[in-house]
């Protein structure tokens, strides 16, 4: 699903799900996940990471 998230937490989320960035603009938003006016952009959150086989 497609959100509008700031840069701390697209890295936050990226922790536990797959996050990739859609637009490649950097704008003044308010973040879908908490709520704050930040700089952000839309990012296309999918439900868990995969893991990596070593």
């Amino acid at each position: 699903m497609k959100r509008e998230l700031c840069v701390p937490c697209a890295i936050e989320l990226g922790k536990t799900k797959e996050v990739t960035k859609v637009g490649y603009r950097r704008e003044k938003i308010t973040c879908a996940e908490c709520n704050r006016r930040r700089f952000g952009g839309l990012y296309e959150v999918k439900r868990q990471r995969k893991e990596q086989k070593q």
